[in-house]
């Protein structure tokens, strides 16, 4: 069916190294749609296409909760009675559902893929037709309402490349203490005598990062901190590397599949990573699991286990299946003919 969508969402910013897919899904999703017209609380000007239509709530001006506000409502009224949307579709922020769909009859759709559970985020799916997550265990909630897609991961922007050779560690992810940065340190001080020329890499901010430098002084663990990366650079940085690391207690983290389609194989301990790719996979906590599990990466053919870990991720997780799925939910949306609140 031909489709006309409303996308709203966070940000607009090939830089942000957060949201920096964002526009990229914008593209693949205008390929598959007559009309996108895209709400965003902040933009940074960047090329799309030319059925793409693009407006700021402003932020990145300074505009106050109040302007904002405004320009929502304007933004969406013009979406829906000049350009008629089919369907609305609501990216990780439950708030958009909930100033939208009492004043529209337009279907809504919210992507949430968080382990965090709100109030908020409870009234959304109520009021929301479906919603969306890229994995199961991403979504809080138990709700018939739930469609799985995939992460969307650009296979052309994440390249692969032949490893170094070399025995570089690379973990990217908020310096959080969800995050087990210090397992990975742990594991690297059990490593180090195996693989003198081991070093670890870790990309992001956060609180713990004056606490893992200290740790990894304490274990005469090589360390780069490279604080905040721009997602523009997330392939290079996994081009440098030649096996990514995660200790995270969280889900399948976008950062793990991005290294993956990089031709990187990964180790993580997260529950569906280790349904996904038990042989590499170890338990939460576990410093001396995840050296085994680097040890054994070390050991193999790591262009064969590249090779493996980017076909998991083009099979799975890859942008064209995501926008396959996610255009089914819409249509399925639109199909229904009032949401079951």
């Amino acid at each position: 069916m031909t489709m006309k969508v409303l996308m709203m969402t966070q940000v607009i910013d090939p830089q942000d190294g957060l949201l920096g897919f964002v526009p990229l899904w914008v593209r693949a999703l205008a390929a598959r749609v007559e009309w996108l017209f895209v709400l965003a609380g902040r933009v940074v000007p960047c090329a799309l296409p030319e059925n793409v239509e693009v407006s700021s709530l402003g932020k990145e001006t300074g505009t106050r909760r109040l302007g904002r506000l405004v320009r929502f409502y304007r933004g969406l009224k013009e979406a829906v009675d000049r350009h008629k949307v089919d369907v609305i579709f609501a990216h990780m922020n439950p708030e958009y559902v909930i100033a939208a769909a009492p004043v529209t009859r337009v279907p809504c759709v919210l992507w949430y893929s968080h382990h965090t559970l709100t109030r908020r985020l409870r009234i959304a799916v109520r009021l929301s037709r479906l919603v969306v997550a890229s994995a199961p265990e991403f979504f809080p909630m138990k709700t018939p309402k739930l469609r799985i897609t995939g992460q969307g991961i650009d296979l052309a922007r994440f390249a692969t490349a032949p490893p170094p050779g070399r025995f570089n560690l690379l973990s990217v992810g908020r310096l959080a203490p969800v995050k087990n940065h210090d397992v990975i340190i742990e594991a690297c001080a059990l490593l180090k005598n195996r693989f003198p020329d081991l070093h670890l890499t870790l990309a992001g901010e956060g609180p713990r990062r004056e606490a893992l430098e200290r740790l990894a002084k304490e274990r005469a663990v090589p360390l780069t901190l490279l604080g905040s990366v721009p997602f523009t650079e997330i392939p290079a940085l996994c081009h440098a590397a030649d096996l990514f690391v995660s200790a995270s207690e969280t889900a399948l983290d976008k950062a793990i599949l991005e290294a993956m389609a990089s031709g990187r194989p990964a180790v993580a301990c997260a529950p569906a990573f280790a349904a996904w790719a038990p042989d590499l996979s170890f338990r939460q906590g576990d410093a001396a699991g995840l050296a085994e599990a680097v040890a054994r990466v070390f050991s193999s053919d790591r262009a064969a286990a590249g090779l493996d870990a980017r076909n998991r991720v083009e099979r799975d997780h890859s942008l064209p299946s995501m926008v396959n799925r996610l255009m089914g939910v819409f249509e399925e949306a639109c199909r229904q003919q009032s949401p079951s609140r």
